[in-house]
């Protein structure tokens, strides 16, 4: 039996690695596709590309499921135990199956039970695992109808995570099969749908490693109800970050309960899920309409008795009339007052070609479904306080596109990065060529100095000949000296640069040892081009000041945005005009035109008359055209001077107003868009 059991081991072993092995070339395939994909296409050859990269990725899922399912069965499989926010992971987790999700026409809902402690202890990356598996399945096959997403704290303290669909259902005699090995409730769902029935397995073993429960029975509505339950312990940093969050003496967001709401969606589950969250916030008095009919009805009836709402939100997705002739449809009734707020409930990927309609400013802002609690609770907050933005441009709430599930459209132009890395000397340690010319490729475009390693004792000699090498990219796997062996030998010779381990196996565990002989960050394989940007924009701030490289990771703060962000956020425009580049120029030109001249008006009064109010009307135009167009610094100028000339009352006041600032960022602005629209 003991060789038999052996025997087993050896096979495990064998199949681990040569996985490993497939994976390189699979690797090597998705990031040649991602250098592709920046260069010119035509629709046809973006259409291939795109096939081509959906199974590369295909094929390195099922490898990794493999790997995992293989590890778990060892006894070299272990689990991490480290604080973390579950409700994030959650969220994050429905980010990047949402849009899947809502191209089919499916509604997905999240409820995150506020009982959730705000950090628990455990695994995050193998409870993501579990749920992204599960969500990822329900997508797969539910056709129409509803997902809804449930995270809730149960009376003995363990956290459980449930999704509900309307999907194909699986028989009540196969139920109890589905999670063993390579089982599938019916062959020609393999057939339709792809997949090996390893993910359920998986999920199943993991969960009861961290000695928890999973389960699967039918929805009496029809379709499928998956849920497991575990055991995270109230991490000790819980009551700290809690009173960080909390908003009031109570810890619990709240907003003014004399607050009134209308939610215009057809989806029911929809509808009950923002009303849980709006309860949360204190808000009782809120109504509902299905149709865009009963919504302008109530909407009338609500300001002739006198009860009018204080904020109206709109799905864009209406049966009869969309979100967009609503809001029209409203702004032309004579017998709305339009005192209250509107805001535009946009499903995750169903803007698009619409995008362009938010230059009508119907709406005060956007929100994204599925509505997120922290979200929504920024909006009704907004909403509550009574205000518009000063320039009279609608706000936006969570516009941000989540993790990207489907490929980004390849011929869009991305901001100038060329100068990233410009004045940093990186070596590349890695043995296979392709990989090799793969990262250097990404990094010379970031304007690096490379250098060139094919093993672990030629990257140690390199680092020694150029001791001022800053940041090194290591292969963990190389021949002669491998990258750890290496790590170990640059650290006892006092080398104190960045040491970023490259490899294929994600293994956390791994991952801690690392860190212990010296190595500061993780690249995952296969690496893409804003991954490597990730990291060369994460370490650029510590590499400026030697002492700080000894910092742990946890303890940096990641960059939000990019000066060249600030002088425009160019992609946000373009999404805004739906990237229609023959209208973004025309929009832009116009821009900079009116701009220019408005300006020189500007200066014209303040060299004759100095008129403050002519000042501050000049200004206040400027302020919201640029924020039109995302120009951040323009905007920020214009409403210093804005503000400033409607305080200036005397004399002497008046006489210090200045437009430089204004000229100087449109200058900047000027020169900055011009690259881009030659570019578009």
């Amino acid at each position: 039996m003991l060789g038999k059991n052996n025997d087993v081991t050896e096979a495990s072993r064998f199949l681990a690695s040569t996985l490993h092995e497939i994976r390189t070339p699979i690797q090597t395939i998705i990031g040649t596709i991602e250098l592709i994909s920046e260069t010119h296409l035509d629709k046809e050859q973006t259409e291939y590309i795109r096939q081509i990269q959906f199974s590369a990725e295909v094929l390195l899922d099922l490898a990794n499921n493999i790997l995992d399912f293989t590890k778990i069965r060892s006894n070299e499989f272990k689990l991490e135990s480290i604080p973390f926010d579950i409700a994030q992971v959650t969220e994050q987790v429905i980010d990047l199956i949402s849009i899947e999700a809502f191209n089919k026409d499916v509604e997905i809902v999240v409820d995150i039970d506020p009982k959730v402690p705000p950090l628990v202890t455990g695994d995050s990356v193998r409870v993501q695992q579990i749920m992204l598996n599960l969500v990822k399945n329900a997508v797969k096959f539910t056709n129409s109808g509803y997902i809804h997403v449930e995270l809730l704290y149960t009376d003995d303290k363990k956290v459980e995570f449930r999704v509900t669909d309307s999907g194909i259902g699986i028989p009540e005699d196969k139920q109890k099969k589905l999670f063993t090995d390579y089982f599938q409730a019916d062959i020609s769902t393999y057939r339709k749908f792809g997949g090996t029935g390893l993910g359920l397995s998986i999920c199943k073993n993991l969960v009861k490693v961290m000695r928890g429960e999973i389960g699967v029975k039918s929805n009496p509505y029809g379709g499928t109800i998956f849920h497991f339950t575990l055991p995270l312990p109230d991490s000790l940093e819980s009551n700290m970050f809690a009173i960080e969050r909390a908003p009031d003496e109570k810890g619990k967001k709240t907003v003014d309960s004399e607050m009134k709401v209308l939610i215009v969606d057809e989806h029911v589950l929809s509808v009950q899920s923002i009303r849980r969250k709006m309860g949360e916030f204190g808000i009782t008095k809120i109504d509902e309409a299905q149709t865009a009919d009963d919504a302008i009805l109530m909407i009338e009836f609500a300001e002739k008795i006198g009860a009018p709402y204080n904020a109206v939100f709109i799905n864009l997705v209406l049966s009869k009339m969309d979100g967009w002739h609503l809001a029209s449809e409203i702004k032309s009734d004579e017998k709305i007052t339009k005192n209250f707020k509107m805001y535009l409930m946009v499903p995750e990927g169903q803007m698009r070609g619409e995008a362009k309609m938010k230059l009508l400013d119907w709406f005060d802002g956007y929100i994204y479904k599925p509505v997120k609690r922290d979200n929504l609770f920024d909006t009704l907050k907004m909403a509550a306080e009574k205000s518009t933005a000063e320039d009279g441009k609608p706000r936006e709430i969570d516009i941000t596109p989540p993790i990207e599930t489907v490929p980004k459209s390849l011929d869009l132009p991305e901001v100038d990065d060329s100068k990233l890395a410009s004045g940093l000397k990186i070596l590349v340690a890695e043995d296979h060529p392709v990989n090799r010319k793969l990262i250097e490729t990404v990094l010379k475009r970031f304007g690096a100095d490379v250098y060139l390693a094919e093993d672990g004792e030629d990257a140690v000699e390199r680092i020694r000949e150029n001791p001022d090498i800053t940041l090194v990219f290591m292969d963990i796997f190389m021949p002669i000296k491998s990258g750890v062996e290496a790590t170990e030998e640059l650290r006892k010779g006092g080398y104190t640069g960045i040491i970023v381990a490259c490899t294929a196996n994600n293994d956390s565990n791994d991952f801690a040892d690392y860190m212990k002989i010296g190595v500061n960050d993780i690249l995952v394989k296969p690496f893409k081009r804003q991954a490597v940007k990730s990291i060369i924009e994460k370490w650029n701030s510590v590499l400026q000041i030697p002492i700080s490289k000894d910092i742990l990771i946890e303890t940096l703060t990641p960059v939000k945005s990019s000066e060249d962000d600030e002088i425009w956020d160019y992609k946000e425009f373009l999404d805004t005009v739906a990237n229609d580049s023959e209208f973004a120029k025309m929009i832009i030109e116009d821009f900079i035109i009116q701009s220019k001249k408005l300006i020189d008006e500007i200066d014209e009064n303040m060299r004759t008359t100095i008129e403050p109010e002519k000042i501050h009307k000049l200004a206040h135009t400027i302020r919201g055209s640029a924020g039109a167009v995302f120009a951040s610094k323009i905007s920020s100028a214009a409403r210093a001077l804005d503000e400033a000339a409607k305080k200036a009352d005397t004399l002497d006041k008046a006489a210090r107003l200045s437009g430089d600032e204004v000229r100087e960022r449109f200058e900047e602005f000027q020169e900055y868009s011009k690259s881009i629209m030659e570019r578009l």
